[in-house]
Parts: C-alpha cells; structure tokens; sequence
C-alpha cells in the first residue's frame, strides 16, 4: 500500500525519514584517511515514519526506531542501518498497516508525543508500545536501545545490528508512565552511566505516580539492584544524570511529566513549572539502601537537558551541562491547539553553564560558562564517575529565540579554554551529537578522535567526520561519506572492540 509522506515539521528537513535498510561496505573516504589505530563501532538510534499511524498522525516518540551503526577497524569503515524490531515494528510488519491508538494521538499538533496511553485492542493487547528511539548504548557485549518510556530496553548484535530481542533482566525494572501490558513490559532510561572497568550499568526509570523514580544499578551478568524513591519531591522529566565516585546526582526540574494533562486538559504529555525549585538528589551508589540527600536549591528557572560531567572537590560539587532558559520543547504557556509543532533548538536556547553545590551548607549557584550555544554534551566515558577534564559539544549561533547548531566545540573544563571548528555555514545540514573515541585503549582521557554525523539532507547525503583531539581547529583529519542521506538521530555512543 503507499501513502503520501506528510509534510509536517516532524517529517521535514533534517527530520525527513531514512525509511528504508542499507548496508554500504568499504565507505568512501573523500577526504584524509581512517586512523588505523580504531577499532569499534559507533552506534546512533532515532525516531523514524515508517507508515501512518491509525489516527494518521505523527507522534515523534510513538514513530519506530532506526539504528545506524559505522564500524571502523584497520583503516576500513562498514555502514549498516536497520530497524528496531520491537514488539509493537513487528505486530505492524505483520498486518501491513499501522496497529496502534494513543490518547494524544488524535490531536495533529504539537500536543502529539507518542506518549499517552495506548487505546488497547484484541490486537495491541499485550504487545508493548516502546519504540526505542532516543538513544543505544553499549552493556555486557551488545548495543542496547532505549526509548526511555513505553517499553522495555532491546538488545542489538554490534556487528549485524540484528535485534536480539528484549533484554532477559527486563523483568528486574520497573514501569514507566504506562502500566505493564505483558511480562517484562517496563521502562529505562535512555540516558545511563556505567562504570568501565566494572562494566556496572546505573539507570532508573520514572513516571506521574509516587514512587516517581525507580533507580536501577544493572551487573553484567543480569542482576539488578533496584530502590523506589518514595520521598522524590515532584514528578519531574528525570532524563539525565551526573555520576561521581559516590553518587548517581539527579536532579528534580519543572519540567513535569503528566498523562493526566492528556486526558482531562487536553495538553501534551509534558509540562513547564518554574514556581516549582530546582532539587538535586545525591543517590548513592554503592549502598541502594542508604540515604538519598534532597538539597533543595534556589537557582532561578532553567534547565539542563543533558549532562556533561561533574568533579568533587572537597566539599565542592560542580555540575556542568548546556543550560537552558527553558527546556526545548513546546507548551501550553507559548503554543494554542492546532499549532504544528516546533522541535527542541529553534524555540530555545541554551550554553555550557555550571552548578557549585557547597556539601556542607547546601548553598548552590548557577553561572554561565560559555557565550556560545551549545547542546548535545559528549564526554570520554571511560571516565564516567571517576571526574574528568575534557567536554565535547555541538556548538552554533543564536538563530531567533533559539539556535542554530554548526560546530564542535572541545572545552577545557579546568580551564574553560576552548576550540571550535565551523562545520557547517548557511548550507542546509545538520551537525549531529558525536562521539569520543580513545586513540588506544588506554590512551588518557580525552586523547583520541570526536566522530561527528554531518546530515546534508538538502544535498540527500550523510558523512561522518573525525577530528583529532589534539586540535581539532586543523579540520576533519577524515571525512566518510553515505551516498544517501543520513536519518535524523538524537543521540548514541561508542562501542570499542580492542
């Protein structure tokens, strides 16, 4: 059957869906050559429209997920893209069509997430609604994709990007907004830290009822230590963390997550409340059964969508992170019904920024770090939770009441020093989230190459650009192209085989 694509902002642009399966062997290298010393794979995954949806509209997180992996060994680099086969991809590839209704589905606005409760019938029952499109990380030797609600995590080969299917201590988790509609039908983050040599997943899962976040430490060998925080102060969108030596640091924002909002005020799914304050929560690590410390704080209405990293300096706890003047996202404060939606950077804005928290008095203050905006944080993960130097991110302009990202950005978090190297001027493309990749296994931290996916969607083109730390204001020591362009995907990581 074929259908029209629909000309939304979801679906256009950079947005527009790579809907079909490639695999481009040997990639052309148009420009220097692959360090021969890399040896792994990088691995993205993102919402993609496949076919319409019963309601015909478009919810970005209710749309499948797509997995792009580039594999790189001995100067040579492999590209695959494959679907994530889901519960729900596979009831719907079984049928032909579109199988599934969501409470805010029916809207065709920016209210429209994907996110309300599936409206379940003798099809849909039992079949969980989890798309896994917003991130994948590596955990126990496979590539784990994550949707952060709606279902479980699903298992990826790294090599064939075969799904494998939902991972075996999915029953160990916890629901997310939605109840359970089959065994193992629970929730994880899309954004966990893990520690490298013990290979000790941390992750959680949260949702609009008390307990409002479950945190979830993961073993390599399945086990799962599990603590409900029953005293969590507000239903807050837990979407990332910070990891030290100590500590998973989550913070507690006004950005509220609510299904109510869906079915008795006709909202969208997400919420903004800066009356409400900013609280950091300092879960520990190696005790699940130990005290968690709320420090409520009086920093003014902002927010930190992704993490960079954190250090502990005696008493002296610093957060770091892009800060927002207000989360990304549309609400009800700043669009009616019927409004198409507007995504993430062009109705916000957001610059490396800081978070001091004194441990002893609980005093906390927000400063700016950086004039330049910049989102879509990267560190060197071997040395989550250890403390670290260098910060990555994707830097760019104030465009409007929000940005336009085209550069990379290499900051010294010591010394706030940095370099920037313009990708991208006016041409219509867009500079994805990179990844930091280590010169050599045990190369000190951040020596080793940023791969960065470049999408020339205008052009109908992807590439993939490394740049070498050392400095990268030289330009891209290499350049790999896709003769196609590259689907549009939020975030990913680095797996190494050496």
């Amino acid at each position: 059957m074929g259908y029209p694509l629909p000309q939304e902002a979801r679906l256009t642009g950079p947005f527009q869906p790579m809907r079909f399966e490639a695999t481009v062997d040997e990639c052309i290298v148009t420009h220097g050559e692959i360090p021969k010393d890399l040896a792994g794979g990088f691995y993205r995954t993102g919402p993609t429209w496949k076919r319409p949806t019963r309601q015909g509209t478009n919810g970005l997180l209710g749309m499948d997920g797509m997995v792009q992996g580039l594999v790189l060994e001995n100067g040579r680099a492999d590209f695959r893209n494959r679907w994530v086969r889901t519960p729900k991809y596979q009831l719907e590839e079984q049928h032909g069509r579109g199988m599934f209704e969501w409470t805010d589905g029916d809207w065709h606005d920016w209210r429209t997430y994907g996110y309300g409760d599936v409206k379940r019938d003798q099809y849909t029952c039992g079949v969980p609604q989890g798309t896994n499109n917003v991130n994948i990380f590596p955990f126990a030797g496979e590539m784990v994709a994550s949707g952060e609600q709606g279902g479980p995590p699903i298992a990826l080969d790294p090599i064939t990007l075969e799904t494998k299917g939902i991972v075996n201590w999915s029953p160990k988790l916890s629901p997310g907004i939605h109840a359970p509609t089959a065994f193992g039908d629970n929730s994880f983050t899309a954004h966990p830290k893990w520690d490298h040599e013990t290979g000790v997943l941390y992750g959680w899962a949260y949702r609009d009822t008390a307990p409002y976040v479950t945190v979830h430490v993961v073993h390599p060998d399945g086990a799962v230590e599990s603590r409900e925080l029953w005293d969590a102060p507000y239903n807050t969108v837990a979407h990332d963390i910070w990891l030290t030596p100590e500590w998973m640091v989550m913070p507690f924002q006004p950005m509220l997550i609510d299904k109510k909002r869906i079915t008795e005020r006709e909202l969208s799914v997400f919420g903004w409340d800066p009356e409400l304050p900013i609280v950091i929560a300092l879960i520990p690590r190696h005790d699940p059964g130990a005290p968690v410390r709320y420090i409520t704080t009086d920093i003014e209405p902002q927010y930190i969508m992704h993490t960079l990293s954190a250090n502990v300096s005696g008493n002296i706890l610093t957060l770091d992170g892009p800060i927002f003047n207000r989360p990304p996202f549309p609400f009800e404060q700043d669009f009616a019904a019927g409004d198409d939606v507007a995504l993430f950077f062009s109705i916000a804005k957001s610059a490396l920024g800081r978070w001091t928290i004194d441990l002893n008095t609980g005093q906390a203050k927000s400063e700016q770090l950086s004039d330049r905006p910049s989102e879509l944080p990267k560190v060197d993960e071997r040395f989550y939770g250890k403390g670290y130097r260098w910060g990555y991110q994707v830097g760019g302009v104030v465009k409007k009441g929000g940005m336009k990202m085209n550069s990379l950005v290499v900051t010294d978090m010591q010394t706030l020093s940095d370099q920037e190297f313009q990708i991208r001027s006016d041409e219509p493309a867009a500079v994805l989230e990179g990844t930091f990749a280590p010169r050599h296994k045990d190369s000190p931290e951040g020596d080793g190459y940023i791969i960065v996916p470049v999408s020339w969607w205008a052009e109908k083109r992807g590439e993939f650009q490394i740049f070498d730390t050392h400095d990268i204001t030289q330009g891209p020591i290499c350049k790999i192209e896709l003769p196609f362009m590259m689907g549009w995907t939020p975030h990913g990581h680095w797996m190494d085989f050496r």
